[in-house]
């Protein structure tokens, strides 16, 4: 029994990174555009620069696409961005989602997510698949799985992305949403999100709801 539930516990840490060298609290909720993917919270996010620890760290590069991923919300006059990550981390991620800071916008949309450091801030958020009508995700470079293994490249689409600054994509930035601190080395985040514990489900839809009011 000891060497089943090591085994487990070895499973879960490896395929969601949940040994969290700098972990987040937050909360994500769908809306009615892309995808849905349900109530969910925040556990980890990944970045690149000097705020990271090397098990959370990636490196990007970006270039710009005539390729949509939802393609009914998707622009034709606005530029699509491609984003390149390559994961530095070690370790192995899954449920990752994209998530714009306050003075980024986005149209690929799934939902909304707030930081627990800002509540009621919320960023636009997508998760970052090949699935759904939201299919942002392009390249997997080792399997097409949608798990981001140590090495993995992936290269995904923000799309119609606009930032107030004019800044391009950059992800260096510790928390998410409203916590972000912005800035030249932030404009977004890579965030896990999972299905919270059965008994946070009353008060993550209250806080998801009240979230979208507050936007609107």
């Amino acid at each position: 029994m000891q060497n089943r539930a090591t085994t487990i516990s070895l499973t879960l840490a490896l395929l969601a990174g949940s040994a969290a060298a700098n972990p987040v609290n937050g909360n994500y909720v769908d809306v009615p555009m892309c995808d849905s993917h349900g109530n969910l919270i925040a556990i980890e996010e990944l970045g690149e620069g000097p705020l990271f620890p090397t098990d959370e760290l990636i490196s990007t590069v970006w270039t710009t696409t005539n390729q949509s991923a939802c393609v009914m919300s998707d622009d034709p006059n606005m530029p699509n961005v491609l984003v390149e990550m390559t994961n530095l981390s070690g370790r192995y991620w899954n449920n990752l989602f994209y998530v714009a800071d306050l003075d980024t916008s986005i149209s690929n949309v799934d939902g909304l997510a707030d930081s627990a450091a800002a509540p009621g801030a919320v960023g636009e958020a997508f998760r970052i698949d090949a699935l759904g009508s939201n299919r942002n995700l392009l390249v997997e470079s080792i399997a097409v799985d949608g798990i981001f293994e140590p090495g993995e490249i992936w290269a995904f689409i923000i799309q119609d992305y606009a930032n107030a600054a004019g800044l391009p994509p950059s992800f260096g930035s510790l928390d998410f949403a409203g916590g972000s601190s912005f800035g030249p080395d932030s404009t977004g985040s890579i965030v896990q999100f999972v299905v919270p514990a059965p008994g946070s489900l009353a008060l993550l839809g209250f806080g998801g709801m009240a979230c979208i009011k507050r936007r609107r």
